[in-house]
């Protein structure tokens, strides 16, 4: 798995001039969210309780954060679907579920480098700002590698459903529009309307992101904080066992002609 892991990761590496486009196109992002978001505010001093600089280190802080979390490629099991390579890649002794999910997580180490670049160049503008204690600082990050598990799941689930349809392009675009909007890392669920949030809370997407951020803001804290991150375990345990399920309806549409 780690061999599979490792590849991913160079092979995501090996296109330089993507990665600094990238970083580009993030430092871009980043700025133009600060105008935007100050923008929106205009004179009010806070909205819902949220001060513009709160805001603007939301964004911002989503943004790098998705950039890593939710790259264009997730794998190349469609790919390998598609021109029948995945007969080979069932023999192999590392199961095939675990063979996406390790393509995955190269693909996300590999995008870190620019979460970073992303981040520090927030910083050095004053588009970010810290958490408002310490305290914070350790949920947050338990919050946040729960919330990258949670993520790195249901792009495998994306993934397979290429055994049903073998051209997914479009399914994989409203995936990210969706997962953007419902994670809260296009909008802070902030914002959303009652009833709308309410909904939220029985789907997944919310513990991606808006979980991890909401406790680095300190919007969650203390008992609230712990619970919303043992929410994130109760998801990866049920989107594991949706993934099995899955893969053992897709297992079943696979044939493999010829020897």
């Amino acid at each position: 798995m780690r061999g599979t892991i490792r590849n991913s990761l160079r092979t995501s590496w090996s296109y330089r001039l993507d990665m600094v486009m990238a970083v580009a196109g993030l430092w871009i992002q980043v700025w133009l969210l600060g105008v935007v978001w100050r923008s929106v505010y205009g004179d009010s001093a806070s909205v819902n309780g949220i001060d513009p600089g709160q805001a603007v280190s939301y964004a911002v802080l989503a943004a790098c954060l998705q950039a890593a979390m939710m790259p264009w490629r997730f794998s190349a099991l469609e790919a390998r679907v598609r021109n029948g390579q995945v007969g080979v890649d069932m023999t192999r002794p590392l199961g095939l579920v675990p063979q996406v999910l390790a393509q995955n997580v190269g693909t996300f180490l590999a995008q870190l480098p620019i979460t970073v670049a992303g981040l520090a160049w927030a910083v050095l503008t004053g588009r970010l700002t810290l958490p408002p204690s310490a305290g914070a600082v350790l949920p947050w990050l338990l919050a946040m590698l729960l919330g990258v598990v949670i993520t790195l799941l249901m792009n495998l689930l994306m993934s397979l459903t290429c055994f049903w349809s073998l051209e997914i392009g479009g399914y994989m675009m409203l995936y990210r529009l969706g997962s953007g909007l419902l994670s809260g890392a296009l909008i802070p669920l902030w914002f959303m309307p009652g009833w709308f949030a309410t909904v939220l809370d029985w789907l997944p997407f919310r513990a991606q992101m808006f979980t991890p951020l909401s406790i680095y803001f300190g919007q969650l804290d203390g008992a609230s904080a712990w619970l919303a991150i043992a929410g994130q375990v109760a998801w990866i345990a049920m989107l594991a066992g949706l993934t099995h399920l899955v893969w053992l309806r897709a297992e079943r549409r696979v044939v493999v002609l010829g020897g």
